[in-house]
């Protein structure tokens, strides 16, 4: 009886093992819309300006400050003016934060142009040849699922010594175009992507 009861044990958890976790994982990437925006990107940053030394600029991308109800790895959508849905089965492989200023700072790098662009946190010799810095705080980044993506942040641009020399509120919307979390998570990287691209106007402005 005692090994009957063992045996049944046994293939009870073995057969809890073997169950599948649906769950999949995103990250911020490199949809169609991406791509083109990267290719006109190109052409805009090999053509310098009159006097434009951004080629030797350093740029600092972060911190980027997301509200508590991002803060989390599950993928969070609106079914409401007031209301969120998490979605238990989709997941962030990255904190999205930390997406984000991968994001802004490729954009960045590919409109200013520099390859002296690095994500915070960072130090030493890396922190003492940043000349701009952007901080970007976060107030809404969700969207409906089929429905619009809502990008709303205020940023801002600090010189070497902490002074600021830009602040700015912005607010992107993009269309999902289908159902599902992929579409939104497309959406999300031309959103950020839109965003990139005006901090980036506004680094070139800035004097060296």
């Amino acid at each position: 009886m005692v090994r009957r009861l063992l045996g049944l044990a046994v293939s009870i958890g073995l057969a809890g093992c073997a169950v599948t976790d649906t769950t999949q994982y995103y990250t911020l990437g490199e949809p169609a819309a991406r791509s083109r925006d990267s290719r006109e990107s190109a052409s805009i940053a090999s053509t310098p300006r009159s006097g434009d030394r951004t080629g030797t600029v350093g740029i600092g991308v972060g911190p980027v400050m997301v509200p508590g109800y991002l803060h989390r790895t599950q993928i969070v959508t609106r079914n409401g003016a007031d209301q969120v849905e998490l979605a238990m089965f989709h997941r962030w492989a990255e904190p999205l934060e930390d997406g984000m200023a991968r994001i802004l700072a490729e954009e960045i790098a590919a409109r200013v142009p520099t390859e002296r662009v690095v994500t915070f946190p960072w130090r030493g010799v890396v922190a003492r040849a940043i000349q701009y810095q952007v901080v970007v705080t976060v107030v809404r980044f969700d969207g409906h699922e089929g429905g619009d993506v809502t990008l709303d942040t205020r940023w801002r641009i600090l010189d070497s010594q902490g002074g600021e020399q830009a602040f700015r509120r912005s607010t992107v919307i993009e269309a999902s175009k289908a159902p599902g979390h992929e579409p939104i998570v497309a959406a999300m990287t031309r959103a950020l992507v839109s965003l990139g691209r005006e901090i980036a106007l506004e680094i070139r402005a800035l004097p060296r």
